[in-house]
């Protein structure tokens, strides 16, 4: 009888454990938003890791924070969800009232793909080129990934995933609340 019961509540934690690792491997991207405290980089300041321009130039981030919101969205030509939300970030960029500013960070990515990517979307705000440590040093895992920051480089919040223009909105009246 202690076999039994033993061999069934073996059975049983197995099953369990792998529902565990089936829901983190099959986890929804939407479920991985982020937003207020959670993240590491929330209320530090940015890095002083310079980034680079599409011309190749040497560009310090934090000088190209002149507005009093500035929107970093991190990126990549392979991501289906960068692809599903650039057209929205365009849009967006065309109607934002200008204490906002948005900028694209590139990374994870080759030049011919993100070459085609800019010609496929043309976006119509600065784009620069993120290195790996950046990504490592903002503890970027998924892609993609915006942060919110005030014009002194301080991470308001950071969000997680495809932004569309309704999460946009309540995001930016988050991060005008603290900035």
């Amino acid at each position: 009888m202690k076999r039994i019961v033993m061999w069934v509540l073996s059975g049983i934690f197995m099953l369990l454990a792998a529902y565990s690792v089936y829901t983190v491997v099959h986890q929804d991207p939407a479920e991985l938003k982020v937003s207020g405290q959670a993240h590491y980089m929330n209320n530090r300041n940015i890095s002083k890791e310079p980034v680079q321009s599409l011309e190749g130039q040497k560009l310090e981030l934090s000088r190209e924070l002149s507005a009093d919101i500035n929107i970093i969205n991190f990126w990549a030509s392979w991501c289906e969800p960068c692809n599903q939300e650039m057209p929205e970030l365009i849009q967006y960029n065309q109607e934002k009232p200008n204490h906002i500013k948005l900028i694209g960070m590139n990374v994870q990515d080759k030049e011919k793909g993100r070459t085609s990517f800019l010609n496929k979307y043309q976006p119509d705000y600065p784009i620069v080129i993120g290195s790996e440590r950046m990504v490592k040093q903002y503890k970027i895992y998924n892609i993609p990934t915006t942060i919110f920051v005030n014009k002194e480089g301080r991470v308001l919040t950071t969000y997680v995933g495809e932004l569309e223009a309704g999460k946009l909105e309540t995001l930016i009246q988050e991060v005008e609340g603290r900035s």
